[in-house]
């Protein structure tokens, strides 16, 4: 039994319908956002800002655009032959995944000031980050095996209603938790990064909630027969919006206030190798990189408002000096031990995401 002859129908039952089209626009709408996000990616690099953080997010959305691609030669290929292979579907599913663990360990390392306000995670916060996303990565393995061996292809059934998807919805509330727990932190020592922090936390809080609540939504008040169709609208619209909602963050624009980075990749490297002093004794090397300054790398409003007007192209220029001084002299220490410290900033002893100096 078919529904018409119609090529986005024939195939299809009604909990289908207009699947195959919503993944085709929203593919081409990733599409757009990836290039868009190679465009700001190679300016970034030519400023030397190309910060792991931004990598991530980058390949989260390459993972999203193949997802929906092999969704829609899935779908496709059902809508020519009415064969289903669940193979390819799943093979998707597995992008998507992936797409979906890169960027919540995004999210969740930049809330805690990672490449924003520090260069490294503790060892600590470290085993912590890959402990919960180990489980996670189990978690989302037993749902695809739920979804294979017990799930029944005659009945309609949302992906979330079953113990893995359960699990997978307790650990994105967790998650959730951990990255308003991370961000709070973060203002506590780093105020003036709130331009970048609250809309951060604003989109993102949505993110990490839009899950759950849907899917009780889905549940308790969407019929079986569009459940379906409207579950995966609304699960590739939250994923468009948050990639989108991530490059209009970052986006290396002089009228863009909410700007993350302010350090560059290469000074990363030159305050992980300085030594530092403490007291008069030089300590390990890399203790710096635990938290940067304030904004002691951040361009003043001298060097990119010359007399004359603003000169934009040199916003996200910060000096060099320390670093050519620290290749010519490769011993000798910053010339006063709170060179690279946070100026005005309390004490983080109370915050155990970070580095104890």
């Amino acid at each position: 039994m078919t529904n018409g002859n119609g090529l986005f129908s024939k195939h299809f039952s009604a909990d289908e319908f207009y699947i195959l089209e919503t993944n085709m626009g929203f593919l081409i709408a990733h599409w757009m956002i990836l290039l868009l996000s190679t465009y700001v990616a190679l300016r970034l690099k030519a400023r030397q800002l190309f910060h792991t953080t931004y990598k991530m997010y980058m390949v989260s959305l390459v993972c999203e655009v193949l997802f929906l691609f092999i969704t829609c030669i899935y779908l496709g290929k059902y809508a020519n032959d009415g064969l289903e292979n669940r193979g390819i579907k799943t093979f998707g599913r597995i992008f998507e995944s992936l797409s979906t663990l890169l960027f919540l360990l995004m999210l969740i390392l930049m809330g805690k000031g990672y490449t924003i306000t520090r260069g490294r995670i503790s060892q600590w916060g470290t085993i912590k980050i890959a402990v919960f996303m180990t489980i996670y990565v189990f978690v989302y393995v037993g749902l695809f095996i739920y979804q294979t061996q017990v799930f029944d292809p005659g009945l309609v059934l949302y992906l979330y209603e079953s113990p893995a998807g359960y699990g997978l919805i307790g650990l994105r509330l967790v998650g959730w938790i951990w990255f308003c727990y991370a961000i709070f932190f973060t203002l506590k020592h780093y105020p003036e990064k709130s331009r970048f922090y609250y809309p951060f936390f604003i989109f993102y809080t949505l993110w990490f909630l839009a899950m759950p609540v849907f899917a009780l939504i889905a549940y308790y008040a969407i019929d079986k027969w569009a459940r379906e169709k409207v579950v995966n609208g609304v699960e590739v619209s939250i994923a468009f919006l948050a990639h989108i909602s991530f490059l209009i963050l970052t986006r290396p624009s002089a009228a863009n206030s909410n700007f993350p980075y302010h350090v560059r990749t290469t000074q990363i490297g030159v305050m992980h190798n300085a030594p530092h002093e403490a007291g008069g004794i030089p300590t390990t090397a890399g203790a710096d990189t635990d938290s940067f300054p304030t904004h002691s790398y951040a361009p003043s409003a001298a060097d990119y408002a010359p007399t004359g007007g603003p000169n934009f192209s040199e916003l996200f220029t910060v000096s060099n000096d320390y670093s050519n001084n620290l290749k010519t002299n490769p011993n000798q220490p910053p010339e006063s031990k709170n060179e690279y410290q946070p100026q005005n900033v309390k004490s983080p002893v109370d915050d155990p995401f970070v580095t104890q100096k």
